[in-house]
């Protein structure tokens, strides 16, 4: 028994048409997932990044990171194919399909005759490099004449490089970019790309299915701060890990985070009375609840006096209790020393720190 057919019925799935969006494919579900990926490789890679790191480059990477660069290439991707095949149905199907070896509906649709949704999606679709040169060369021969559609010819060399990486994750599963990298292709190239398409007349009104609903007390447009901050020569990988972290809560908005006030204390109280390496509670900078707990560990390092050679030689243990990191439990909003204060980089007088 074949199974494609047998899970093609009608009993088992469902050709998607979009449902209350009325956008046909799934494309800004993809962004969304693409967005929540990236805006969480910095929380994937606390255990890497903290207060003593010196090159970013040469950090070790982790399975969780792994995990949300794969996510974070194939979901842009695949938003971007989605996008393109759209704009070259609307122009015409047949622009965004192989139908040579299904003449039948090759002949419907060069007739103009309407063909169902099953039999459209019987067809062979473009691949995303195939789509992307035909999107291409179309707008740039004046066949598609809405200007706003040069934006993809403009940017070919980073659709082409996304393209790149996907299928090097897809086929050999073996290339992937190191932290700070993914970070520069992200904010530098990809991210001004999404903003630009989805301000494109016919995308507008879908802003609601990809991007995050909440807002911050810090008023921060995360997606436009990222992209400031890679402008510069030598940007500043802390504040962007402080950007992401805040885009990951307000993805993933917690059950508790409209507690507030006297359950806030309580939760608080519960948690100091079990441990003694908390010290106190701060503003969060995503729910603004005075939930936002530092944490202290204990570093131990060794001293010395005397000399080895002489009787008078001897070494103990110094323990040193240092902030390690702050967690919300309202919103779930966390940080390592990596991170500065937001009020270091211009965001208000919010502090995470207690510094000398």
């Amino acid at each position: 028994m074949s199974l494609i057919p047998y899970y093609s019925s009608s009993d088992k799935s469902e050709i998607y048409t979009g449902g209350k969006t009325q956008f046909k494919n799934t494309a800004f579900y993809s962004l969304r997932i693409a967005f929540k990926s990236y805006f969480n490789s910095y929380h994937s890679m606390m255990s890497k990044l903290d207060y003593y790191v010196d090159t970013i480059e040469d950090i070790s990477l982790t399975d969780s990171y792994y995990e949300s660069y794969i996510e974070t290439i194939v979901h842009f991707q695949h938003f971007f194919e989605l996008i393109i095949k759209d704009i070259l149905e609307k122009e015409n199907p047949l622009l965004a399909v192989r139908a040579v070896d299904k003449p039948v509906l090759l002949h419907k649709l060069i007739s103009k005759e309407d063909i169902s949704d099953e039999e459209y999606n019987s067809l062979n679709s473009l691949e995303f490099s195939g789509a992307l040169k035909t999107l291409c060369d179309l707008v740039n021969s004046g066949r598609i004449k809405n200007p706003a559609y040069q934006v993809f010819s403009h940017n070919k060399g980073v659709l082409d490089a996304l393209n790149n990486f996907r299928n090097r994750i897809w086929h050999r599963g073996r290339f992937i970019l190191k932290y700070h990298a993914l970070d520069e292709f992200i904010c530098k190239h990809v991210i001004p790309l999404v903003l630009d398409i989805v301000e494109i007349n016919d995308y507008k009104q879908f802003k609601p299915l990809w991007s995050y609903k909440s807002e911050n007390i810090l008023k921060i447009n995360i997606l436009l701060d990222l992209i400031n901050e890679h402008k510069k020569k030598v940007p500043d990988h802390s504040k962007v890990a402080l950007l992401k972290e805040i885009g990951r809560v307000q993805y993933n908005q917690n059950l508790l985070f409209n507690k507030k006030g006297e359950e806030e204390i309580k939760i608080f109280s519960e948690l100091e009375e079990k441990n003694n390496f908390i010290s106190e509670a701060l503003q969060c900078p995503v729910c603004g609840s005075m939930s936002l707990l530092n944490y202290h560990d204990a570093e131990v390092s060794i001293e010395e006096m005397g000399d080895e050679m002489t009787p008078h030689f001897s070494a103990y243990q110094v323990v040193e209790i240092v902030e390690s990191q702050v967690h919300c439990i309202i919103c779930k909003f966390e940080v390592n020393r990596f991170v500065k204060n937001p009020s270091e980089y211009g965001y208000g007088d919010l502090r995470f720190w207690n510094i000398d």
